[in-house]
């Protein structure tokens, strides 16, 4: 097995184009930080054309479609942008189904914002998902061997699946990362006595932001979360 900095130990690449070396971003705020890659938007179209009142185009594409990820007994849906990536360990609970957001590189690291995955566990107790969630900000959060804080679970049950969330903040420093992460778990009753487990860990803030998952898009791949 090799570690991928994720919080996950993973199993040998799958045959997809490898990621080897990603890390979740966190970091602290008011750490300057120094980036390469900005991004400058350009407004296409406004010379003397559009200020001469010539005519307009508007040119209408079709968005990508969401990909659905399976693993542990669900699907979920995951934004277009996002990758696939092999399975792992959060503690002893094994993940299956992982996708990533876009990676980036920061300081010689190939980092994502956000991660996804999913878990079978015989019982959907706050306890248990809890523990699962606490694995995941331990093992993705930890700055030069200092653990994160990780906030007291807020509950939610609703439609038969309970809803665990952990706000996470990194008490180390460093330029990469963002300031604060929520980790997001979502049990569901499968056939049988097994619950599967959708856990999603984001990043929240930091200067590669834009790298991960909006709210809103987050909020739909919670949402996504079905029996398969």
């Amino acid at each position: 097995m090799s570690y991928s900095g994720l919080g996950y130990y993973q199993q040998q690449p799958p045959p997809k184009p490898k990621r080897t070396g990603l890390w979740i971003a966190l970091s602290v705020l008011g750490v300057l930080v120094v980036a390469g890659g900005v991004v400058t938007a350009v407004l296409i179209g406004s010379g003397s054309d559009a200020s001469a009142g010539g005519p307009t185009t508007t040119a209408t594409s079709a968005q990508p479609e969401w990909t659905t990820a399976r693993g542990s007994g669900l699907t979920y849906q995951v934004p277009p942008s996002w990758e696939e990536s092999g399975d792992g360990f959060a503690g002893g609970t094994r993940l299956t189904g992982v996708w990533v957001s876009r990676p980036f590189e920061c300081q010689g690291k190939q980092m994502v914002q956000a991660i996804v995955g999913s878990a079978q566990v015989t019982s959907s107790s706050t306890a248990t998902l809890s523990q699962i969630g606490k694995a995941v900000a331990n093992n993705g959060y930890t700055v030069d061997g200092t653990p994160p804080g990780v906030s007291e679970p807020v509950v939610t049950e609703a439609d038969g699946r309970t809803t665990v969330v952990l706000a996470v903040e990194p008490k180390g420093v460093s330029a990469c990362y963002a300031p604060k992460a929520e980790i997001t778990l979502v049990a569901v009753e499968l056939p049988g006595e097994e619950h599967g487990v959708l856990v999603l860990n984001v990043a929240q803030g930091g200067p590669h932001v834009a790298q991960g998952p909006s709210d809103e898009e987050a909020d739909r791949i919670v949402g996504s979360v079905r029996v398969s």
